[in-house]
């Protein structure tokens, strides 16, 4: 089933909006991982704020998929 098949406009766009600000999350994400045990505190309290919204993101595109299911049971 496509992603956002059965959802309104303004959540398709949210869906990609959000599946765009997950790769680049993902991007930075990869960077600081490659440099872990060089990473200053400030980098480290960037790197802890990347994971938390990474998740966050993941959430949103998990419920608005699950919106497009309840959708098209309609």
């Amino acid at each position: 089933m496509e992603d956002a098949k059965y959802l309104s406009k303004e959540d398709k766009a949210k869906m990609e909006a959000l599946k765009k600000e997950l790769e680049v999350l993902k991007a930075e994400h990869k960077d600081f991982a490659k440099n872990k045990g060089g990473l200053t505190p400030e980098q480290r309290e960037t790197w802890r704020v990347n994971s938390q919204r990474t998740n966050q993101v993941h959430i949103e595109i998990k419920d608005l998929r699950h919106k497009n299911i309840l959708e098209a049971g309609k």
